[in-house]
């Protein structure tokens, strides 16, 4: 199986593919993971500019048949702009040609972000605005729905520091998480294994029963 990610600093932090990949390799999984990321960057630029991402783009799909395409858009982008967020799926979609799109659909900034105050949403409301907007997108462009901000949201409560000190980034256990609900996506099922991950035995049963129970 070959999956190619496509995003931003959402994805490269901690490097989640490679999180993904170590995970998918430990539960006998015969993958093979690219990616192509840029801090900040839309979907769309992937689509409109024409400069190295967009060119290494370009190459991966022409070199590679892809089982699996996985998308991030940027952090709050969905909200703001939804017709060049789903005119960036729709485009990367038709350029990559995989048999499967999904879409990360991540999280709302953490309480304190200044977006969060000049929106007038709360990190909840702002989790629940991008869900939708992603699961709108999906049901438009023919996709599935990775649902991380969702998982997010679940462990809130819980303790875990999900989120890096600048308020939206993930920290490790975010990135942890997240891997965790893309395995689900992809594979259909819990990996039975997540010694890769290194986790607390406390942190590792939280995050694998909320990605349980989250629907896809």
């Amino acid at each position: 199986m070959k999956i190619l990610f496509i995003g931003n600093s959402y994805t490269y932090f901690n490097d989640m593919p490679e999180r993904f990949l170590s995970l998918a390799k430990e539960n006998g999984k015969n993958i093979e993971v690219d990616s192509v990321t840029c801090g900040g960057r839309k979907l769309c630029e992937n689509i409109d500019k024409e400069d190295q991402y967009s060119t290494r783009i370009r190459e991966l799909a022409e070199a590679n048949e892809y089982d699996v395409l996985i998308l991030q858009e940027q952090s709050y982008l969905a909200l703001v702009d939804c017709e060049s967020f789903e005119r960036g799926v729709l485009g990367l979609s038709k350029l990559v040609g995989a048999k499967r799109d999904i879409l990360y659909a991540t999280w709302g900034r953490k309480s304190g972000s200044e977006l969060l105050a000049k929106y007038g949403w709360t990190s909840g409301e702002m989790t629940e605005k991008l869900h939708s907007a992603y699961c709108l997108a999906a049901e438009k462009c023919k996709a599935e729905v990775s649902p991380v901000g969702l998982c997010f949201l679940a462990l809130s409560e819980s303790g875990l520091e999900l989120y890096d000190p600048d308020l939206s980034h993930p920290s490790y256990l975010g990135t942890a998480l997240g891997t965790l609900m893309h395995y689900k996506t992809v594979f259909g099922e819990l990996p039975k294994s997540c010694a890769s991950l290194a986790l607390d035995a406390e942190a590792e049963k939280q995050m694998l029963g909320v990605v349980s129970e989250v629907k896809i």
